[in-house]
């Protein structure tokens, strides 16, 4: 009998957890330790080896859920962090010569942080959907902060602020990848994935409202909440004209409680038999042609 070996069913399961089983790689580490590190499996042991499916079943993928630890926990420094974005996104904000415009904190990324530092796609439809990372890996975990707190503070906000400025989405982001009926006054990416080497989803936190032509106010009124300006999570494809429309929806967001529900509901609509029948004939390169391009989409999306 043609049966597939212990390694051969290692290697299909590391299409979607790379390294697992290999000698070398760690495996004695806690979510805890390494919050951001992607795609990466932990255990609560001390393996280094483990070339049996069996010998896996206790282990832990920290995306298993799609929720990356909090390393905001204290309220200083979640105050910190959202002092910093303010003041950093008031300094980068586009605005008309005349105007006297203030970008507000962003209370409810504040709430969110207590809980998680972000929430990552473990991606078993090989669709790059991008994580939401708001945090750029700055915070100290569940302990605080050790030996002088305010030296570590300062320099946290520090890194922060640099990852901030590198993360600001510029006016040609803005003007070639965001939705064309959104205006924004500013806005950092949260998150990108690729395949292949090559860009496919952006997640960005957006201040923004619906963009509309002067003289043409009352058309700013819709079903889709976008009249005021306001913090939005905006998901963007790299390629696609934006906004793409999935899982029957644009992908803005008014509240992250409304992100976290669309970003969760993947698994309510995937078609396992599908994706395997494509995959036997395709590798993923040729999967995104047909994520785009048939009635595909729909189903594995």
């Amino acid at each position: 009998m043609d049966l597939p070996t212990e390694e051969a069913k290692l290697d299909e399961i590391r299409r979607y957890w790379p390294g697992l089983g290999r000698v070398g790689y760690s495996l004695a580490v806690t979510p805890r330790q390494h919050p951001q590190r992607l795609c990466a499996p932990v255990a609560r042991g001390t393996s280094r080896h483990a070339p049996r499916r069996r010998a896996h079943r206790v282990l832990y993928h920290q995306h298993m859920d799609g929720v990356l630890a909090p390393t905001l926990v204290r309220d200083d420094w979640r105050q910190l962090y959202l002092d910093t974005v303010q003041r950093v996104c008031n300094e980068a904000a586009f605005r008309d010569d005349d105007e006297d415009f203030e970008i507000p904190v962003c209370h409810e990324l504040g709430v969110f942080l207590k809980y998680a530092s972000g929430v990552c796609d473990a991606d078993f439809r090989g669709a790059a959907m991008a994580p939401f990372e708001p945090t750029f890996g700055v915070g100290v975990g569940e302990g605080g902060g050790e030996g002088d707190d305010a030296e570590q503070m300062a320099s946290q906000r520090e890194q922060l602020v640099k990852y901030l400025q590198d993360s600001l989405c510029s006016e040609d982001f803005i003007g070639g990848v965001v939705d064309e009926d959104l205006e924004v006054k500013v806005g950092f990416e949260t998150g990108l994935r690729g395949r292949h080497e090559h860009d496919v989803w952006f997640s960005t936190y957006l201040y923004c409202r619906r963009y509309v032509e002067e003289g043409e106010e009352e058309k700013r009124e819709g079903e889709d909440g976008l009249k005021d300006w306001a913090w939005r999570v905006v998901m963007l494809h790299a390629d696609l004209e934006n906004p793409v429309t999935v899982y029957g929806r644009k992908l803005r967001f008014d509240s992250i409680p409304e992100f976290l529900e669309w970003y969760s509901s993947w698994l309510d609509r995937f078609d396992m038999s599908q994706l395997e029948e494509y995959t036997k004939c395709c590798d993923w390169g040729e999967i995104e042609c047909l994520f785009l391009g048939g009635s595909c989409f729909d189903a594995l999306w």
